[in-house]
């Protein structure tokens, strides 16, 4: 009987085991099957503009294109109510497992509603990011290694601080782990530059065109370190700046170069047990401007009317809050300025001011949450005249996600 029962017990646990184990093996099979992540940010910005502003940047508060002469688009009586969605964001993730010692394949792709180029001032499809990571390496379009988007304040202004680098570019990263706080990233990017023409075309009437040109990728590397406190990132951008001048006068387009350089600094320090977040970033350089997030150009001309490349900087200081799981804060400044030179017209851009104060309440936190601030803007040109706006944005944003 003792034999029996024991015999009894044997089988039992090895069907147990047998099943634990093919369990586990079916749990190991559906780990390795792909996956697709969804993030989907509905936004809905209700904003009183107390003056002007460009009609194809209302749905983004641009200091750049406040109005000042009656000529700028945007001239015209103050006060207008407007409606946006434009900032709403679509993310999709795809996750590939791979018999390899890098694990997985990553997909991402990512579009807002936020219409640029010849779609200005309209809701459109706006492909923002569209990369692939395996392993130490990214390629596609992201965020450039030059900026930190972790400095972006916790605000529902699209656009952002005006002093803030700020640009998706095309990109090829490699990163490597220095340690568990520390790393480094390396990247070749086509981002993309901007030439003002200032007074050439008084000084010859037939220049027809004045365009930048792409030749080789900009340099990028970026050392990031983290710890209780917070986090520090440093990155440095070398970059060459082709240009052409093209003049019905002459049977070939004239092709010049300038060398550009540009660094950024910025942190995030922890404050009240984490609650809040001081957020701190400057950046400064010689043709940088197509990575700053508002005003400035890489080339201009100067006294002589030959390429130069300006000194541009910008800092950015923000402070982020929680007083609760419903409740939260946010304000701060950002400047830029933009060192014009003596060929460029009087109406350039020379430097704006941005400001945001916000309130949060996050009705269903992850879900569903409101939004009122106040945002204020001022831009100087060269010739010293000046125009400010000020708005009041409420918010609805809601949140959508699948993620394993």
């Amino acid at each position: 009987m003792k034999q029996i029962s024991l015999f009894i017990i044997s089988v039992l646990l090895s069907v147990s085991l047998f099943a634990q184990s093919d369990n586990s093996k079916e749990k190991k099979e559906a780990e390795k099957k792909p996956y697709l992540n969804l993030w989907v940010l509905i936004q809905n910005d209700f904003i009183y503009d107390f003056k002007q502003m460009d009609p194809d940047w209302i749905g983004g508060f641009r200091p750049s294109k406040i109005p000042v002469y009656p000529t700028d688009p945007g001239w015209g009586t103050n006060g207008g109510l407007y409606y946006s969605m434009r900032p709403s964001t679509f993310k999709f993730e795809g996750v590939i497992p791979v018999n390899h010692k890098w694990s997985e394949l990553k997909l991402r792709f990512e579009f807002d509603l936020f219409g640029m180029g010849a779609y200005a001032g309209e809701t459109a499809i706006r492909f923002r990011q569209a990369y692939g990571d395996w392993g130490p390496w990214r390629i596609g379009k992201d965020w450039s290694t030059f900026i930190d988007l972790e400095a972006f304040p916790n605000i529902y202004d699209w656009w952002g601080p005006s002093g803030m680098a700020l640009l998706p570019s095309a990109t090829l990263r490699f990163t490597q782990d220095l340690s568990p706080k520390a790393r480094i990233e390396v990247a070749l990017e086509v981002p993309g530059n901007n030439v003002d023409p200032g007074y050439l075309r008084q000084i010859d009437p037939l220049l027809i065109n004045v365009k930048p040109k792409e030749v080789v990728p900009d340099f990028i590397t970026r050392f990031s370190h983290r710890g209780k406190w917070g986090y520090f990132k440093t990155a440095l951008l070398l970059r060459r700046l082709e240009f052409e001048v093209l003049s019905i006068q002459n049977e070939k387009a004239l092709s010049k170069s300038e060398f550009g350089w540009a660094m950024n600094f910025s942190t995030g320090i922890f404050t009240f047990n984490k609650k809040g977040k001081l957020k701190l970033q400057t950046v400064f350089g010689h043709g940088y401007a197509g990575y700053n997030n508002d005003g400035g150009v890489e080339i201009a001309p100067d006294e002589h009317f030959k390429a130069t490349v300006p000194f541009q900087y910008g800092f950015v200081a923000f402070y982020d809050y929680s007083f609760s799981p419903k409740w939260s804060t946010s304000f701060g400044y950002s400047e830029t300025v933009f060192d014009n030179s003596a060929g460029q017209e009087e109406s350039a851009f020379h430097r704006s001011q941005y400001s945001v104060a916000q309130l949060n309440y996050y009705v269903i936190p992850g879900r569903l949450q409101l939004g009122l601030n106040f945002q204020f803007g001022k831009k100087y040109n060269k010739d010293g005249n000046s125009a400010d706006d000020e708005r009041m944005l409420f918010n609805v944003t809601y949140l959508f996600s699948t993620v394993k």
